[in-house]
């Protein structure tokens, strides 16, 4: 079930308070090795001081094996210690990507999608007895894209093995599209999809793949219009300058293992194995066209 709202105020406040006398500060080595649990990223950059409650990094490099690298201006972390309950909160600022160690080059498409993009990041992740927290996430790209996320994942903790198991019950979404993010993520899809088909042949195939998989989803999982306004939204894709709004919840959860059972069905994106993956869950969903981000 979704997580209790006065549980996560609690959380957030434990997090925010850390001179309190039911939270203890967490030093900044600990929140670098909490960092690394929660993303397989390492801090390859010394502490250059406090301020605030927040450990700071300057020009912080971040390398995970197999992963590409990251190179961040600014980089802040602070987190507390309560009974039952931990918290890490992250601010990046000037974020940019780089090939990895042994890889030559960055991915194709990540390459692409992210072009002489500069990135702005942030989040707060709390973990207690009924779950994992996620709120204030946050990424700005200068190219105009800005993506907002919170969820609820019951079940899951402070670390990436541990939200295997966990069953997200609740998540909302932002996002404003500055029209060009999408394109070349599209092109590479529709190209998969179609024998022969690139440039604008390759996004028009993913996108009627996209409004296809909408409106195999349930009738009974829209609140009001929403299926249309995703059904909107999709069709502007990937040009469409505009903002998408997005609430799911989900009383049982879904998880990894709802996941795979609609992946081992004879057609796993079909309404039959959508209606069962989303059986009893909520969403609304509202498309604003136009609007710059």
């Amino acid at each position: 079930m979704r997580l209790r709202r006065g549980w996560i105020l609690a959380a957030a406040l434990t997090g925010a308070a850390a001179g309190a006398a039911a939270a203890e500060p967490a030093g900044c080595a600990d929140l670098a090795d909490r960092l690394e649990t929660l993303t397989g990223y390492r801090i390859a950059a010394p502490v250059a001081g406090s301020q605030g409650g927040w450990c700071v990094f300057d020009r912080a490099v971040l390398t995970a094996r197999g992963a590409p690298e990251i190179a961040a201006e600014r980089l802040r972390l602070r987190g507390a210690v309560a009974t039952d309950v931990i918290d890490l909160a992250l601010e990046a600022g000037g974020v940019r990507l780089a090939p990895g160690l042994g890889q030559r080059d960055l991915d194709p498409i990540l390459r692409e999608t992210l072009r002489l993009q500069v990135a702005d990041l942030a989040f707060m992740a709390t973990a207690g007895p009924e779950g994992l927290a996620v709120r204030g996430g946050r990424l700005r790209l200068s190219g105009g894209t800005v993506v907002e996320v919170e969820a609820d994942v019951a079940g899951a903790g402070l670390s990436a093995g541990s939200l295997l198991p966990g069953r997200l019950t609740w998540a909302r979404l932002d996002w404003r599209n500055d029209g060009r993010l999408f394109r070349p993520v599209m092109e590479s899809w529709g190209e998969s999809l179609v024998d022969g088909a690139d440039g604008g042949a390759a996004v028009d195939a993913a996108r009627l793949a996209l409004r296809q998989i909408a409106r195999n989803l349930p009738g009974s999982l829209f609140q009001g219009e929403g299926q249309d306004r995703l059904e909107d939204a999709l069709a502007a894709l990937p040009q469409g300058r505009g903002r998408l709004a997005l609430e799911f919840r989900s009383t049982r959860g879904i998880g990894a293992a709802q996941v795979a059972m609609a992946a081992l069905s004879g057609d796993p994106l079909g309404p039959e194995a959508l209606a069962r993956l989303f059986a009893g869950a909520e969403m609304t969903v509202d498309w604003q066209p136009g609007l710059a981000p």
